[in-house]
């Protein structure tokens, strides 16, 4: 009877905890001017959310961001960071699990879009290539290059993948759980690797 008290009030503790938020990232993206559906779009978890007032965000009806221990294959949040006059765009019914989204630049996350836990989407490489700029942290990460992202439609990202900047992944193609891809992968087609590489046709 003890545990059967004690489990209800946790599941009301955690359903309390989805609630709260749920409330709060959408309060905090309509404070910044984010564009999205109210009604339909979902945070369960905490996600940490650092979007610049000076960026262009839109987040189309039926977005998922599932963030912490129940979900994906990591015990880690979510994370949504948009820089100063980037531009983040993600299509309907599109979601991400345990997942980490960095814009500096651009990055379009299409339709249907499925992102497994631990991936990391960022289109900066943070730092710049040259060993003397490096030395001046005042200037370094300023001049990292950055470069745009595109994810089509109905592409499936497995678990912990990193998408590297100036990518573009097709419509409909699945990337296989572990990969980097550094280069475009085409649509309709099975990749996976370090570097990502097509494995395998989906075409008819």
């Amino acid at each position: 009877m003890m545990y059967k008290i004690v489990s209800q009030i946790f599941l009301l503790i955690k359903v309390l905890h989805y609630k709260f938020w749920n409330w709060y990232s959408k309060e905090y993206m309509r404070r910044r001017g984010v564009k999205f559906d109210k009604s339909s779009v979902q945070f369960k978890g905490r996600c940490y959310l650092d979007i610049s007032t000076t960026s262009q965000v839109r987040i189309s009806k039926g977005f998922v961001c599932n963030s912490g221990l129940d979900f994906g294959i990591e015990n880690v949040e979510s994370k949504i960071k948009v820089k100063e006059n980037a531009s983040l765009s993600i299509g309907t019914n599109s979601g991400m699990s345990s997942s980490v989204i960095g814009c500096y630049n651009k990055i379009v996350i299409g339709c249907n879009v499925i992102i497994g836990g631990g991936t990391r989407i960022v289109d900066s490489n943070f730092h710049s290539l040259e060993w003397k700029i490096r030395q001046d942290r005042n200037i370094d990460c300023k001049q990292a290059k950055t470069a745009p992202i595109i994810i089509g439609n109905d592409v499936f990202i497995g678990a912990r993948c990193i998408i590297g900047k100036g990518v573009t992944i097709g419509n409909r193609s699945i990337i296989a759980a572990g990969s980097v891809v550094v280069k475009d992968i085409p649509e309709d087609c099975i990749a996976g690797g370090n570097p990502c590489k097509v494995i395998k046709s989906l075409k008819a």
